[in-house]
């Protein structure tokens, strides 16, 4: 028997200068708990739960329609209207079907799908959840341990069913270590336009196939994937290992524009891609990159940005910074530190190309501009024509190359693979000392004098080593503020205050799985 109530919902109301000695141990690292607790738990305060309270509730002049294991979802939904919240039942759901089908909700009164407590109901199995419509929101849920299923959630309902200013937040996904990895899978497909996930956590994925996937069409998405806990990801040992892809070859010359920020990635060290973009006029910014064996690839596309980024390699084999392949890429404001990739996992990577090439091969590197970056004790901070040869014949042509720092330390600061082609090199400085085996370019020595702050990065103290002759690349800089009056190389601009860094802490779900 079908059990719906209709309800009234209730809403709650060490610093130290850098110099050749200088220690690059993890305790002088971005602080950054990943400790023995779960991750993305935050201690709560009276604002966060009343806020949580309210987004868990819904309207409170909506209705609760309260879901059974055992309830025939289509019939229950069929009354449900803007405002509403769709209640299911705490407990395990082991290979439940659950399609949300078209849900009317609005901007002013979206619909939300929840549990009756945050993290109570646990999906596992053969679980498969779908969701199409506007304005619906999505929270509180924990998928663990999925198998046999290709994908886990869906943004839609059918291929001409998709959702649209939809939100997934506060969920749970999670494979354990006891599980077996399972087939192939995807465990979050976003479908649609302008939806968001965010503040979820997604750890521990063994089997094959991209953790969180994008699908692009002819349309624009506008989607934000922000502030969530991308937890440790074991090396898979062949290609489909991705955290996030957006887009695929097929689709890889449409634009997407979507935006992923304030997301902080831990150990995923699925395949040489962390993140997989296949399309165009995407954002990365802001996003820390915390000890991961892999690289946020530009795999394909056009004119996307990639500013204001941390990586952090924590001296851990294989771990990398960014990838360049395609046209008119920006990257800009990232900070390099203790990367020990090379190849296509240096710090900063450019593909040779292959001239007019299949979707799906290697687009000539043109147009990109990398400027104000930072790029300390990295293994290799550029390999420039990397897989150059007979097929791979397009070098990287008409980049500008503006404003970075360069400490390379005992490492090489460039591979070159093939001569680049009519490139711009300004405003770039090293550090003093050291050797000179790299005869690619020379930038002006300098004494860089950097401490370590609070945040752990190592960031200038004084502006008056890095003073360039370089102005309007760059508007901002690493923690988003206008930069000032001089034009100062790498990163950072002493002069602005600092912002606080995604972490284990404050993102993810404010509340624990059981």
């Amino acid at each position: 028997m079908i059990k719906v109530y209709p309800s009234r919902a209730v809403s709650a109301s060490l610093v130290c200068p850098l110099d050749f000695r200088v220690d690059f141990s993890e305790t002088n690292m971005l602080n950054i708990n990943h400790g023995a607790a779960r991750p993305g738990f935050i201690g709560s305060t009276w604002l966060l739960a009343g806020c949580l309270a309210v987004l868990l509730a819904g309207r409170a002049d909506g209705k609760q329609w309260k879901i059974g294991k055992d309830s025939e979802l289509k019939t229950a939904l069929k009354d449900v209207a803007a405002g509403d919240a769709i209640v299911l039942a705490d407990g395990d759901w082991k290979d439940a079907k659950l399609t949300f089908e078209q849900l009317p909700g609005t901007n002013e009164a979206p619909i939300v799908v929840r549990p009756q407590h945050p993290g109570g109901v646990v999906f596992s199995g053969a679980t498969e959840f779908r969701v199409s419509g506007t304005h619906v929101n999505v929270t509180g849920f924990v998928f663990r341990d999925p198998d046999g299923v290709s994908d886990v959630v869906q943004l839609r309902t059918h291929s001409q069913r998709l959702a649209h200013h939809c939100r997934v937040t506060q969920c749970w996904f999670e494979q354990t270590g006891d599980s077996d990895a399972g087939i192939e899978s995807r465990w979050l497909s976003i479908y649609g336009t302008n939806n968001r996930v965010d503040h979820c956590y997604f750890g521990g994925k063994k089997s094959r196939g991209t953790t969180l996937v994008v699908w692009v069409s002819e349309v624009a998405q506008h989607h934000r994937i922000d502030h969530n806990h991308f937890g440790p990801r074991p090396e898979l040992g062949r290609n489909g290992g991705e955290t996030i892809r957006i887009g695929t070859s097929e689709v890889s010359e449409l634009e997407c524009a979507s935006v992923v920020e304030d997301n902080y990635f831990y150990r995923c060290d699925g395949e040489a891609e962390v993140v997989s973009n296949k399309s165009c006029g995407n954002i990365y910014r802001h996003n820390v990159f915390d000890s991961c064996a892999g690289a946020l690839t530009l795999r394909h596309g056009h004119r996307c940005l990639v500013d204001g980024n941390i990586f952090l390699g924590r001296q851990q084999r294989g771990t990398g910074g960014v990838r360049l392949i395609g046209q008119d890429h920006r990257v800009t404001n990232n900070y390099f530190e203790g990367l020990r990739g090379d190849a296509e996992r240096a710090a900063l990577c450019m593909m040779n190309g292959i001239p007019n090439g299949a979707l799906n091969s290697y687009a000539p590197v043109r147009g990109a501009v990398v400027a104000h970056n930072t790029f300390i004790d990295c293994k290799v901070s550029m390999e420039i024509g990397m897989g150059a040869g007979k097929k791979q014949s397009a070098n990287p042509s008409d980049c500008q190359f503006v404003g970075n720092i360069f400490m390379p330390m005992k490492w090489q600061l460039f591979r070159i693979h093939a001569e680049p082609k009519d490139f711009v090199w300004q405003g770039n400085l090293q550090q003093a000392g050291g050797d000179d085996r790299d005869t690619f370019m020379q930038f002006p020595r300098v004494e860089l004098s950097l401490q370590r702050a609070a945040d752990g990065l190592l960031r200038p103290s004084d502006a008056r080593s890095l003073r360039c002759d370089v102005h309007d690349i760059v508007k901002n800089d690493l923690d988003d503020f206008p930069r000032g009056a001089n034009a100062v190389a790498g990163c950072d601009d002493p002069a602005t205050a600092h912002r606080v860094w995604p972490s284990a802490e404050n993102t993810g779900p404010t509340w624990r799985p059981r």
